[in-house]
């Protein structure tokens, strides 16, 4: 069971609410020591002054921050110390907004909120923001910094998304590139086989059809080198053919979307360009990065080699 990461209440009105955070996301990668590869004992990280190459112990490091030019500025825990926000246990739910008013990139770290104690205000809530449209926005604290929240509910449970403040947005009109988006001219014939293609290519989302292929293929092969067996790879695929015309391509993807929805036999081309519908269930055992694509078997098999752990 996840452990709760925060615990309090959240507040609107006069109506106070206890709950608990629990995180709605359990990323799931690979990660990797370094090794020695003479001794197999793992490599450490030291801090080490730039001037000295010695090791700098803890109670020598300072903060500062760099105004260019090898100029810094020194700031200390007490000078940050009257900036803290102040403890608190509360989400206050400020207002609550269209969910359309909030722009999508502002959307951060996810959470469950679970009911603590009394569920009856909780439900109350949840019962009431359904099929509102709206979500809460408010502010609380957690590990003594201050986070914008948006409170979301299905009709049964909430949930808490911390949000980016909008001046973290990056502004579109500072970005280079978009300016050639101003001369581009799309012919109605264009147009509609697009959206002919988007309305081909349309079904309703199905999460369980979308898996992390790379790294299920990434723990096969440890699993394969842990068991002393050489890891085996697929050729990649051969590069597609670059299609200059718009409309020729538009018109060869519409062609393949229908004939794929259609079951029909000769529909490879945009599957295969696709890497397969979504949902196709693949070999991830056979699956490494595209670096590796093109190894065969190597000579006999050699058995893993175990690191010993160091202190």
């Amino acid at each position: 069971m996840a452990r709760p990461v925060w615990t309090g209440s959240i507040s609107f009105g006069m109506v106070s609410i206890p709950i608990r955070l629990v995180p709605a996301v359990r990323k799931k990668s690979i990660s990797f020591n370094q090794l020695d590869d003479q001794t197999m004992s793992r490599i450490r990280y030291r801090k080490v002054s730039e001037a000295t190459g010695e090791e700098v112990s803890q109670e020598h490091i300072v903060k500062a921050f760099d105004m260019g030019a090898e100029n810094y500025v020194l700031v200390t825990d007490d000078d940050l110390a009257p900036l803290a926000p102040a403890k608190s246990k509360e989400i206050g739910l400020e207002v609550f907004v269209p969910t359309d008013d909030l722009n999508p990139l502002m959307f951060d770290a996810s959470y469950l909120i679970i009911p603590d104690k009394t569920p009856k205000p909780y439900a109350l809530l949840a019962t009431a923001m359904a099929g509102s449209g709206r979500v809460g926005i408010g502010r609380f604290v957690m590990r003594q910094k201050e986070y914008l929240a948006a409170v979301r509910s299905d009709g049964t449970y909430l949930t808490l998304s911390t949000l980016v403040f909008p001046d973290e947005l990056v502004d579109i009109g500072t970005v280079e590139g978009f300016e050639t988006l101003d001369d581009v001219d799309i012919s109605d014939k264009e147009l509609l086989m697009a959206k002919s293609l988007v309305e081909a290519l349309s079904e309703d989302f199905q999460p369980a059809d979308y898996r992390d292929e790379y790294r299920l293929a990434v723990e096969q092969i440890i699993e394969q080198k842990a068991a002393g067996k050489v890891p085996v790879f697929e050729d990649a695929p051969a590069a597609k053919a670059t299609v200059i015309d718009l409309a020729s391509a538009l018109e060869a993807s519409l062609r393949d979307a229908k004939e794929a929805r259609a079951g029909h036999p000769s529909a490879t081309s945009l599957t295969a360009a696709h890497g397969g519908k979504p949902g196709a269930k693949k070999a991830a055992a056979k699956k490494a990065a595209p670096a590796k694509s093109a190894a065969k078997k190597a000579a006999a098999p050699k058995p893993a080699v175990r690191a010993r752990k160091s202190a």
